[in-house]
């Protein structure tokens, strides 16, 4: 009688789900459909929590992460900010000697005023940006206009600072 009423339950979810249009949970599965197609990329440097240098069939390019700031390394007066170095090392413990995917994204520029590519990286499906955020190594930026994902990421930042990840329990902001 319980599997009965579970298999009911169940198909009733489901056909609200596809009547509703309904296919995912996630706000990324949407804006993954929206961002341009992706092209893959080995990460050959971690320069900073927000800058890498990759290796594509086209040559080497440095790339801006869409979507995040992270604290600088080596300012004017040559000292890093607050949790620079643990950026840097989140990111290059996540994606350093990888394949990526650079997704650029339609509401942005391709590059920004430093010649650098502008986009959206995924390792193993995931985005970098959101994981560097989640662990308080990051803070949600958005540069001229709202980007695909915006939501998503601003979530992340919330909750790392919630939670006092990283930066958030380790610097004073």
């Amino acid at each position: 009688m319980r599997t009965h009423r579970l298999h009911t339950i169940v198909g009733s979810v489901l056909a609200i789900a596809s009547a509703t249009g309904l296919h995912s949970c996630t706000e990324t599965s949407a804006a993954d459909d929206e961002l341009l197609p992706a092209e893959s990329a080995q990460v050959i440097a971690v320069v900073d929590g927000d800058t890498i240098d990759v290796q594509t069939a086209d040559g080497e390019a440095r790339v801006r992460l869409i979507g995040l700031d992270t604290p600088e390394i080596n300012r004017d007066d040559g000292q890093d900010d607050c949790y620079a170095q643990e950026a840097r090392d989140q990111l290059n413990d996540l994606i350093y000697g990888k394949t990526v995917q650079l997704r650029a994204d339609p509401t942005q520029d391709n590059v920004d005023s430093y010649g650098r590519m502008l986009r959206h990286i995924y390792i193993d499906g995931q985005s970098a940006a959101v994981v560097l955020l989640e662990a308080g190594a990051a803070h949600e930026y958005t540069f001229d206009a709202p980007y695909i994902g915006q939501a998503e990421h601003r979530d992340a930042e919330h909750a790392a600072q919630a939670d006092q990840l990283g930066m958030w329990g380790s610097c004073q902001h």
